[in-house]
This record gives C-alpha cells, sequence and structure tokens, in this order.
C-alpha cells in the first residue's frame, strides 16, 4: 500500500490519528497474511513510521518557520529500519546553530509533535528518548559532546543507549549536518580503543538463551515464562554485527545489510552469516506477530520455545550456539589490532 504525503497531511489537519493506526495495522496484516519476510515488514513499518513523521514536523512548521531550520534525528530501530508496531519513538532534534527561541516555546513546539506522533501510533517512549526532553535537544557541537560524555561514561547513558546514539539518522529538515554528526562520533569510536572495548563488553550483558547442557535459559514475565527474544537474542545479532562492521569501517545502519557485508568481505563465514540472517528474522518475525495479535502488549518480546515442534527446537538450539559463536568471534576480533 503506496500513501501520498498529502494523505498523512489532510489527516493530521483534521485530527484523525486513530484512522493513520488503523492503516498501519491493516498493512502489517496484509503482508503477515502474505507471508512476508520479517525484514520486509520491519522496513515497511519504519517508512511509514518515516512518512508520518516527517509529514508531522512538516505541519507544525508551517505556523513555527524556525523548525524548518532544524533536523529530526531519529535512532535506534527506526534508523536501522527494524521497527514492529509496538516500537515507541527514539528521536532527538538537532538545533540550527543560529536559533534563537524562547525555551517555553521549543517546549511547547516539540511537545505537541511527540503527542500527535502518540496519537497516530508511535508511542511515547518510556524511558523519554524523545525531541520534547531538553536531554535530547541541541546544536552541532552540543550533541557531539553529549553523545562522546555518553560513549566515554556508560553509567551516565546505560548500556542501552549505545544502539541509539550509534544507530542514527536525519529524518526531516537539513540532513548534512546530522550526517556529519554521526560519521564524527563513529570516528572517535574507531580512535579511542577504551570507548570501543566498553561497547564490547556490553555485549556481554545479556547471555545467549542456552544453558551449558544445551537447555533453553527462560525468564519469567508476569505468568509467563521465556525468552525474551529482542534483549536475549536481537540485541546480541544487532549490537555484535553494528561493532565488527563499525571496526572495518562499513557505516550500513540495517543489521541484516550489515551481516550481507561481512560475509562479502569474508568477515565471518556464508555458514555463520546465513544462520544469523535466519535467526534474526525468525525472531523479529515472532515480534511481528506477538505486536498484532497479543492482547497483553508486555509480552510483545517473549517466546516460550519449549512450545514449538521438535524440530523447530532443535533448529533454534543450534541458531543460539551460532549467535554465541558470532559474539565470541566479534569479541576476539575486536580485542586486537585498534
Amino acid at each position: 500500500m503506496n500513501l501520498k504525503k498529502n494523505f498523512f497531511q489532510d489527516l493530521i489537519k483534521q485530527g484523525k490519528l486513530k484512522e493513520i493506526r488503523e492503516i498501519r495495522l491493516a498493512v502489517v496484516k496484509k503482508m503477515l497474511d502474505e507471508g512476508e519476510d520479517a525484514d520486509k515488514i520491519s522496513c515497511r513499518i519504519s517508512q511509514f513510521n518515516e512518512q508520518l513523521i516527517q509529514c508531522v514536523c512538516s505541519y507544525f512548521a508551517n505556523s513555527n518557520s524556525w523548525l524548518s531550520t532544524c533536523t529530526f534525528l531519529e535512532f535506534g530501530s527506526g534508523a536501522r529500519g527494524e521497527q514492529v508496531l509496538s516500537s515507541d519513538q527514539d528521536n532527538g532534534l538537532l538545533l540550527a546553530d543560529h536559533l534563537r527561541i524562547d525555551v517555553h516555546e521549543l517546549d511547547e513546539v516539540t511537545q505537541r509533535i511527540v503527542m500527535t506522533l502518540d496519537g497516530a501510533g508511535i508511542y511515547l517512549c518510556p524511558g523519554k528518548v524523545m525531541l520534547s526532553e531538553a536531554k535530547w535537544r541541541g546544536t552541532w557541537q552540543e550533541w557531539r559532546e553529549k553523545i562522546i560524555f555518553w560513549l566515554e561514561n556508560p553509567k551516565e547513558r546505560g548500556s542501552w543507549q549505545s544502539g541509539l546514539i550509534l544507530d542514527f539518522k536525519p529524518l526531516w529538515g537539513k540532513k548534512n549536518k546530522a550526517q556529519e554528526l554521526r560519521l564524527e562520533v563513529l570516528d572517535t569510536v574507531k580512535k579511542h580503543p577504551v570507548i570501543f572495548r566498553m561497547l564490547v563488553e556490553e555485549i556481554l550483558q545479556y547471555r545467549v538463551p542456552l544453558s551449558f547442557w544445551g537447555g533453553f535459559i527462560l525468564e519469567k514475565k508476569n505468568n509467563f515464562s521465556g525468552i525474551n527474544v529482542k534483549k536475549s537474542v536481537l540485541a546480541h545479532i544487532v549490537n555484535a554485527a553494528r561493532l565488527l562492521s563499525l571496526k572495518y569501517s562499513f557505516l550500513e545502519t540495517n543489521t541484516l545489510k550489515r551481516i550481507e557485508w561481512l560475509i562479502n568481505q569474508g568477515h565471518i563465514t556464508e555458514d555463520m552469516g546465513n544462520h544469523l540472517i535466519a535467526l534474526w528474522k525468525w525472531m523479529q518475525l515472532v515480534r511481528l506477530k506477538n505486536s498484532y495479535f497479543e492482547t497483553d502488549q508486555g509480552l510483545v518480546n517473549y517466546l516460550n520455545p519449549y512450545l514449538l515442534p521438535k524440530e523447530e527446537k532443535k533448529l533454534l538450539k543450534k541458531r543460539f550456539s551460532v549467535l554465541q559463536k558470532f559474539l565470541d568471534l566479534v569479541l576476539t576480533s575486536t580485542s586486537y589490532g585498534l
């Protein structure tokens, strides 16, 4: 379903945000019913959200001309093109160096932007990673300083934020400065082995959910026991692929494109890469289906592997073992030659 930009603009002007949510659901349902791969569905959701964000920003810029001098930054899964229906907002605002604006007006306009996105189905971030927060706004130099500070001081940012501040892209506004900012940040990481090593060590914070004896390691969520496929599986694939790609100066943000590049360059074997791609698609499809069908949204990221057919359980264990070998490879290869 291809939507013209003025279609979104008309709905936003009329305040028909529920209709936008329903259209997104219909797009995902159609793709799930047709058996599309997880990467294609996630890409389509991300494209839908990008188009929506661009229209919302343009709508508010019509009555707030200063906004056109700024850049909307998208972080994390949105920047990688890997969103699901339950993906919330992870964004910021790059302010023009010369901008002079009353902070109350800045707060009001950015708050209206995030609330409009929330109403249209890109929900508020529980961690408040949104441009309505002063922490997630700044000039080029201010952004550079705060991102480097966060990278050098993990306790100040929280380990979860490395995927946000290293994977970002401009969605609306002047894009050159944002692209320069990301290149500057990545170059700084490469030039400082201590920062890189701290990022590598973050991979160890969540273990692959497979015991020494080959059993699945489950965690409890409410009355449900299962694997958190986002934190315990996908995060490993995303983070390790990012770090190994960064080591070799490959700047693409999408996880599967990173893995494909690592295969083509001979940094990982084709067999390992294919298992990783298949595992990513499998676990992401679990999240996509759960985000559409699961009534308890707290369980969107969970899978009970013991409910799978015998052959699927066996295959999942094999792919978890390959994932562990990939992590070991990344930990070893990024410890030397920096």
